[in-house]
C-alpha cells in the first residue's frame, strides 16, 4: 500500500503543478500584450494611493502612486481588477479598457465584513445584527500563531461555554454542521475551515430542528476570491513522547506478592523462594524471564511524524477554487519485528468550486476525499502488553543456547535473524513478541467522501431582496481490516541442572507463510442531507431592515447494522426586524418530526424569540468613549427532540412468546403469549426549555473585549418507563410515557485584552464557565430518602462510603454484614447508612459529580517585531473520577502493578493505602466507593508554539509573500494531584506529548 500511496501523491502533486504549468504557460503565449497608463481616483476627484491592480489571478500587479497614476502591462485578454481600502472594487477585461485614462472608485460602505461576521443557521450576518448566543473563531487567526491541525484542537478551551470541543454548557454532545448540513469533523484539517461558529442557545440554533437541541458548531470551509491567487504550503516533522508508560513489577516481585496473596486466601505460597531468588538474581534471564514489555528492548523513546500540506486559490469573476491537499505520516512505537516498520498513512483531498452560472444563478460544488491506512503487527501489542505478566515464558530462546543435537533445531522453518526461536507454552501459544516477528501485518483501511452541491438564485428581478437557496450533500465513510497473517511455532524449553543450556523443546503449532489476505471488520456509514431555502433581506429608508427565511431541512444517517437509518426533517421558519440597527427582535421557529414517535404524535412546533440592543449606538452612549461596542440580549425558547428516545417503536405495545404456562398448578409444555411493554400512543416529543441573557462589548478602543451569558435550561417530557407510577401488578404492561425533569443553569463569561506597545503586542484571552444541575423529576423508588436521584445534580456519581480498612477479625466481628463477599482484615470496610446492619447497595450515597461545574481556558499571545509566542491552556474544577481498571484494581491471577505496593498487610496496617492482595474475585473492594474517588481538578498546557516570520525582502527574493518558521509542542504538562493517573493509558497505545518544527510559505 505504501507504493500505492506513493504513486498516487506523485501523480496528484504532478497533475497539480502541470495544471498550473499550464495556465502559466497558456498567459506567457499570449503574443499580444497592451500598456495601460490610467490614473485612479474616487468619484469626488481625489486620487486614491496605494490601489492595488492586479492581473491573471493576482500574478501581475501593480500599485498607484501619490497622484493615483499606475502602468501595468498585461496580455490583452486579462481580468484586471482594482481595488482600495474603503472603496468598491472594479473589474474589467484589458482588451476593452486599453485606452481608459481614468477610473472613479465609488466609496464602499459594507454592511459586515468576512472579519466581522458570524455564520448563523442558513446565513451570515454583521456580528452586531447577531440576536442569538453564538462565538465564532477565524481559522486564519489561529493558524498564524498556532500549527493546530485538528478541529477539535482549535476547539478546545477558545470558547466560552464549551466543555471539550462538543459539549455546550454541559447539555451533551452538540450538532456539527459544515458547509450548512450534519457532518462528522475528523476528516478536515484546520487549515480548510474559514469560520468556525458555535451557537448556544435555542434561538441560534433553531432552524437545525430537533438535532440542535444542545447547541450547535458550525463549520464554513474556505473557498477562493477573484482575482486574488494564493498558494501556501506548510510542512512540519515531530516527534511524540509517551506521557507516562504503565509500571508492573518484576518477576520476583510478582512471584513474592503473590505467594502472599495466596497466604492471606489461606493457601500456601506457589513459588518456592529459591525459585523466586533465581529470578531476582537475572543470571539467565531466558530460563528466568522477566519480561517488561514496556522497556526499551520493545518500545522506542519516540515516534516520528511529518505532514505536508498545499493550499491552492484564486479564480476570476465567472468562477473561483479552492484547494486543499495534504499527506500526514506517523511512525511506530515498537522497536522489533513489523512493529518497528509500523506506520499510519493519511491523504487529503478537498476541492470547492464556485461558478457565476449568470447574473442571477450561482453554483456550487464541493468535494473531499480522505484515504488512512493503519499498518501494524497482527495481534494488539498494547493489551497483551498489560495482561501478560513477565514471568510466564521467554518470548525469544538463543539458539545458542539449545544443544545441537535437539532435532527440532535443525528441522525449524522459523526464526529471528538466525539467532533466537519463538518461545511459548502449551497456555500461551501466541504473544506479542512472536506476533510482532512472524504473525503477519494488519492494516486498518478508512476511506471518506463527502459531496456538497449548493445552488443560488438571486430573485431580486422578481422581489427585492428574494433569494432561493438549495445544498445537496452525500457522506460515505468505509473502514476495514486487511490482514495478511502467517501461523508460526513457539517452542518450550528444557533446561539442563546447571541451567546454561536447553537440552529439549517442545514444539507446539506449525510454521506457514500462506500470503493469504483476509478482510474483516467491516464497517461503513452514509449520510444525505438537503435543505431548500426562501430568503428574504431588505433595508427600507436605511432604517428598518427585514429578513426572513423559510427552510425545508431533512437528513439521513446510517451505520452499518441499522435496519433503520436515523432521520431527521423539519420546516424552519425566521422573521426578523432590526430598527436603525439598535433594536432587534427575531422570532425563529422549526416545524419538527420524529419517526420514533407514534403517528398521531410525530409533529410539533418549536418557537423561539430573541430581543436585542445596541446601547452603544444611542446617542446618550456618544460621550462615553470608553465603550466602543455594547450590547444586550434576551433569548428564550423551546424546542421539540427525540434524541433520548433510543428506539423507533418504544410506542408499541410488545409481546413475546411463553416456554409455558401454569394451569391448575401443572406446567404445561405449550407456548403462550406474554405482555413485555404497554402500548402509548400519545407518548410525545422530549422538550426543552430555555432563557438566556447576554452582554458583549468592546471597550477603550477595542483593548479589552467581552461576552458572558447567564442561561437557564429545562428539559422535560424526556421518555422512561415509569414504573412508579403504576401498580406492581402492572408491571408487564407499562408503557414509555414522558416523565422525567433535568434543570440545568450557569453563567460564561469570555475576555481577551489586546494591547501593542511599540513593536510589542499582547493578546490575553481568558474564558470560564459555571454549570449545575438538577434532577427535578425522576422515576425511582428506594427504600431511604438518601438514595434519590431527585434534588441531586444530573451528573451525580452514587457509590459507598468507605470507613478505612478491617484491622482484625474482630472488627469485622464487631460490624455491620458485608454482603458483597468474605471479608478479612485488609478489605474495605463501608459504612452502613441506613444502620439495618447490612452493606450493600441500599447504603450507596452520592460521593461526587462527574462532570465539573467550573472549568475555563486560557491563551496568551506575545509579539515582537517577527517573533510570536503562543500557549493555550485549559482546566477545570470540581469534577471527581474514579481510580479503576485492572492496573489498578488488582485481584485473582493478575498482572501487579506498582500501585499496589503500598498494599494491606499485618506490619503495614496502620499506614496502608491499599486492601490486601488476594487470589480470589474481590467483589467486596473493587467497586466504586470513595476510597477510590479522588478529586479530578487539573490545569492543562495544551499548546505551545514559538515563531519566526522571516523579513519580507527575503521572501521577496524568493518569490514568496511570506515564509515563517515554528517550533511547537503539545500535550505539554498537567498540573494535578492525580497527574500520572490522568497522563496514564492501559491496554491501548499511550497518551503522547509530541514536538514539531516546520515551515510556512505563501505565493
Amino acid at each position: 500500500m505504501k507504493i500505492k500511496y506513493d504513486i498516487l501523491s506523485t501523480l496528484l502533486v504532478f497533475l497539480m503543478l502541470c495544471s498550473t504549468g499550464k495556465s502559466f504557460a497558456q498567459r506567457r503565449q499570449h503574443t499580444k500584450y497592451i500598456t495601460i497608463d490610467a490614473v485612479v481616483q474616487d468619484n469626488n476627484g481625489n486620487p486614491i494611493s496605494g490601489a492595488t491592480i492586479s492581473a491573471n489571478d493576482g500574478w501581475v500587479v501593480a500599485f498607484s502612486d501619490d497622484s493615483g497614476k499606475f502602468t501595468i502591462s498585461v496580455p490583452d485578454q486579462s481580468d484586471l481588477s482594482i481595488k482600495a481600502p474603503a472603496f468598491e472594487p472594479v473589474y474589467f477585461q484589458a482588451g476593452e479598457f486599453a485606452e481608459m485614462e481614468l477610473f472613479q472608485l465609488e466609496p464602499h460602505v459594507p454592511l459586515y465584513s468576512k472579519r466581522d461576521s458570524v455564520n448563523i443557521a442558513f446565513g451570515r450576518i454583521p456580528k452586531g445584527n447577531l440576536i442569538g448566543s453564538a462565538t465564532f473563531l477565524v481559522a486564519d487567526d489561529i493558524i498564524k500563531y498556532d500549527n493546530t491541525q485538528w478541529l477539535s484542537d482549535a476547539l478546545l478551551g477558545r470558547i466560552p461555554g464549551l466543555l471539550g470541543y462538543n459539549n455546550i454548557r454541559g447539555l451533551g454532545n452538540a450538532l456539527f454542521i459544515v458547509d450548512g448540513l450534519p457532518r462528522d469533523i475528523w476528516t478536515i484539517n484546520l487549515a480548510e475551515v474559514e469560520q468556525i461558529s458555535v451557537l448556544k442557545d435555542i434561538n441560534s440554533a433553531m432552524l437545525y430542528g430537533s438535532e440542535a437541541v444542545n447547541g450547535v458548531v458550525l463549520i464554513t470551509t474556505k473557498r477562493g476570491n477573484p482575482n486574488k491567487s494564493k498558494i501556501n504550503v506548510t510542512a512540519y516533522y515531530g516527534v511524540s513522547l509517551p506521557m507516562q508508560l504503565p509500571k508492573y513489577l518484576s518477576s520476583a516481585d510478582y512471584m513474592t506478592l503473590y505467594n502472599e496473596a495466596r497466604v492471606n486466601d489461606g493457601l500456601t505460597p506457589l513459588y518456592k523462594k529459591r525459585v523466586i531468588e533465581n529470578y531476582r538474581k537475572g543470571h539467565n534471564i531466558y530460563r528466568y524471564p522477566d519480561i517488561d514489555y514496556y522497556s526499551n528492548d520493545y518500545l522506542k523513546s519516540y515516534k516520528p511524524f511529518a505532514k505536508g500540506m498545499a493550499e491552492f486559490s484564486g479564480g476570476n469573476n465567472t468562477a473561483t477554487y479552492y484547494t486543499n491537499m495534504g499527506w500526514e505520516y506517523a511512525g511506530s512505537l515498537l522497536n522489533f519485528g513489523e512493529g518497528r516498520n509500523g506506520r499510519r498513512n493519511r491523504f487529503n483531498l478537498r476541492g470547492n468550486v464556485d461558478l457565476n452560472v449568470n447574473s442571477f444563478i450561482k453554483a456550487s460544488l464541493d468535494a473531499v476525499a480522505v484515504f488512512s491506512n493503519d499498518k501494524e503487527p497482527v495481534g494488539d501489542y498494547w493489551s497483551n502488553a498489560a495482561t501478560l505478566k513477565p514471568n510466564l515464558f521467554s518470548p525469544l530462546l538463543p539458539i545458542k543456547y539449545i544443544v545441537s543435537t535437539e532435532p527440532l533445531l535443525k528441522s525449524r522453518k522459523n526464526d529471528v535473524g538466525e539467532i533466537y526461536l519463538l518461545g511459548g507454552t502449551q497456555s500461551y501459544l501466541t504473544n506479542p513478541i512472536a506476533d510482532g516477528y512472524s504473525g503477519g501485518t494488519s492494516e486498518n483501511i478508512q476511506r471518506n467522501f463527502s459531496l456538497n452541491n449548493r445552488i443560488d438564485f438571486d430573485l431580486s428581478d422578481f422581489l427585492n431582496g428574494l433569494a432561493f437557496h438549495t445544498n445537496i450533500s452525500f457522506d460515505y465513510f468505509t473502514n476495514y481490516d486487511q490482514r495478511v497473517a502467517n501461523e508460526y511455532s513457539v517452542y518450550e524449553p528444557t533446561w539442563n541442572l546447571t541451567g546454561d543450556s536447553i537440552v529439549a523443546l517442545v514444539k507446539y503449532g506449525n510454521d506457514s507463510r500462506p500470503g493469504t489476505q483476509s478482510v474483516s471488520g467491516t464497517y461503513y456509514q452514509r449520510r444525505f442531507g438537503f435543505y431548500g431555502l426562501l430568503d428574504y433581506n431588505r433595508i427600507f429608508n436605511e432604517v428598518h431592515q427585514f429578513t426572513g427565511s423559510l427552510l425545508g431541512f431533512a437528513n439521513s444517517y446510517k451505520m452499518m447494522g441499522d435496519y433503520q437509518s436515523k432521520k431527521n426533517a423539519n420546516f424552519g421558519l425566521r422573521l426578523n426586524y432590526i430598527y436603525n440597527r439598535k433594536y432587534m427582535v427575531d422570532f425563529s421557529s422549526a416545524y419538527v418530526n420524529s419517526v420514533k414517535l407514534p403517528p398521531k404524535a410525530r409533529r410539533a412546533f418549536s418557537p423561539s424569540f430573541g430581543l436585542a440592543w445596541m446601547i452603544s449606538s444611542e446617542d446618550f452612549m456618544s460621550s462615553v468613549k470608553a465603550i466602543d461596542y455594547l450590547k444586550l440580549r434576551l433569548t428564550g425558547g423551546i424546542i421539540n427532540y427525540d434524541a433520548g428516545i433510543g428506539g423507533f417503536f418504544d410506542y408499541i405495545g410488545r409481546y413475546a412468546k411463553s416456554t409455558g404456562y401454569q394451569w391448575n398448578e401443572l406446567n404445561w409444555g405449550n407456548e403462550g403469549v406474554v405482555a413485555v411493554q404497554g402500548e402509548n400512543n400519545v407518548m410525545g416529543f422530549e422538550k426543552r426549555r430555555e432563557l438566556n441573557i447576554g452582554i458583549e462589548g468592546s471597550f477603550f478602543h477595542q483593548m479589552l473585549a467581552l461576552e458572558a451569558n447567564i442561561f437557564s435550561s429545562l428539559n422535560y417530557d424526556m421518555v422512561t418507563r415509569a414504573q412508579t407510577i403504576y401498580p406492581t401488578f402492572y408491571s408487564q404492561f407499562i408503557p414509555y410515557v414522558n416523565f422525567d425533569k433535568n434543570a440545568y443553569k450557569g453563567a460564561e463569561i469570555g475576555l481577551t485584552f489586546n494591547r501593542k506597545l511599540g513593536d510589542f503586542r499582547i493578546v490575553l484571552g481568558a474564558n470560564a464557565l459555571y454549570t449545575t444541575s438538577e434532577v427535578i423529576r425522576r422515576d425511582e423508588i428506594y427504600a431511604d430518602a438518601y438514595q434519590y436521584r431527585q434534588g441531586r445534580p444530573v451528573d451525580a456519581r452514587f457509590g459507598l462510603v468507605a470507613a478505612g480498612l478491617f484491622m482484625d477479625e474482630e472488627e469485622i466481628s464487631n460490624s455491620p454484614t458485608q454482603t458483597f463477599g468474605t471479608v478479612k482484615p485488609g478489605d474495605i470496610k463501608y459504612v452502613d447508612q441506613n444502620n439495618d446492619g447490612v452493606i450493600n447497595i441500599n447504603d450507596e450515597v452520592q460521593i461526587g459529580r462527574w462532570q465539573a461545574p467550573f472549568s475555563y481556558g486560557l491563551h496568551l499571545c506575545l509579539t515582537y517585531k517577527n517573533v510570536s509566542f503562543y500557549a493555550l491552556g485549559n482546566g477545570r474544577k470540581g469534577a471527581d473520577s474514579y481510580i479503576n481498571g485492572n492496573y489498578y484494581w488488582v485481584d485473582g491471577d493478575k498482572k501487579y502493578s506498582e500501585y499496589i505496593l503500598n498494599r494491606w498487610t499485618e506490619e503495614t496496617k496502620t499506614t496502608a493505602t491499599y486492601p490486601r492482595l488476594t487470589t480470589m474475585t474481590s467483589t467486596n473492594n473493587f467497586r466504586n466507593s470513595t476510597f477510590w474517588l479522588y478529586r479530578d481538578d487539573y490545569f492543562t498546557l495544551q499548546r505551545a508554539q514559538l515563531t519566526y516570520e522571516f523579513p519580507k525582502v527575503l521572501a521577496q527574493t524568493l518569490q514568496m509573500k511570506n515564509i515563517s518558521c515554528f517550533l511547537d509542542g503539545s500535550g505539554l504538562f498537567t498540573v494535578s494531584k492525580y497527574r500520572d493517573i490522568k497522563e496514564l493509558r492501559v491496554g491501548s497505545e499511550p497518551n503522547y506529548r509530541s514536538f514539531s518544527v516546520g515551515l510556512k510559505m505563501q505565493f
